[in-house]
């Protein structure tokens, strides 16, 4: 009796380790989540992550019952973790026929425009890009209309990051500023610059999705998606973005 407890207690071990490894990866580690600020879909709140997108990711793994953190780091980061590191998602991604094969994709979860802004006062009417072909363009290099433009021979200047581009268009180092509609409103208006630059030409649109590492297990994809279209169903998607069909960025900067 004594040899069969003892040698009972010392299996014990061993069969908790065998159940950990039959876990599904869903359970053993939550989902790695990184996203950028491109408000009004992802930002930063007293310390928070939220905005359209986040609320739409948050509910649709809270609903699926899938473990996650989620962390907030530049765009190019963002999407080279989802692209390179197992367990690792990254939104608001555009999903393109480039892209296709190099990720698994949960959404869409929200919707962009593609649009050129031009300094007010030159008083620009493109009808088409056809319009703007030998013109130089500035874009943010990470981004997926800069590289749209870049493979459709357009002359482009990328910048580290959308940011830096109003100033630089008021100071025509380019004619034209090439950035979705409602980054645009944002950082135009956080530099003070509302009114200066304005939307001349929509181009195009991206769908926007949870891009993640291609190794992801199918089953966790099929949860997130059948989530969200639960969300869809019972009105949860279009609740959020109602909650922000009045927002507005931040007032503008004083004049410096």
């Amino acid at each position: 009796m004594q040899y069969n407890r003892h040698m009972r207690n010392k299996a014990l071990p061993c069969l908790s380790l065998l159940a950990t490894l039959a876990l599904p990866a869903a359970l053993a580690a939550p989902l790695s989540l990184v996203t950028a600020h491109d408000p009004p879909h992802n930002m930063q709140t007293d310390g928070r992550v939220v905005g359209l997108s986040t609320e739409k990711v948050e509910e649709m793994f809270k609903r699926a019952g899938v473990p996650y953190t989620l962390r907030f780091t530049p765009w190019p980061r963002a999407y080279q973790s989802a692209h390179d590191l197992p367990g690792h998602c990254a939104f608001s991604m555009a999903r393109t026929k480039e892209r296709e094969d190099q990720f698994q994709w949960v959404g869409p979860i929200a919707q962009m425009d593609w649009v050129l802004y031009a300094r007010a006062e030159d008083k620009l009417a493109p009808r088409s890009l056809e319009d703007v072909r030998s013109a130089l363009i500035g874009g943010s290099a990470s981004d997926v209309i800069t590289q749209w433009l870049v493979a459709n021979k357009f002359r482009v200047d990328p910048t580290p990051t959308d940011s830096l581009n109003p100033a630089k268009l008021v100071a025509n180092r380019f004619e034209y500023w090439a950035v979705s509609r409602q980054r645009g409103v944002s950082i135009t208006a956080a530099a003070g610059m509302t009114g200066r630059i304005v939307p001349v030409l929509t181009f195009g649109h991206s769908d926007l999705y949870l891009g993640c590492h291609h190794d992801l297990s199918g089953d966790i994809v099929l949860k997130l998606n059948k989530a969200l279209a639960e969300m869809r169903q019972d009105g949860t998607y279009e609740r959020i973005n109602a909650r922000y069909t009045r927002w507005a960025p931040p007032p503008e900067a004083p004049a410096q």
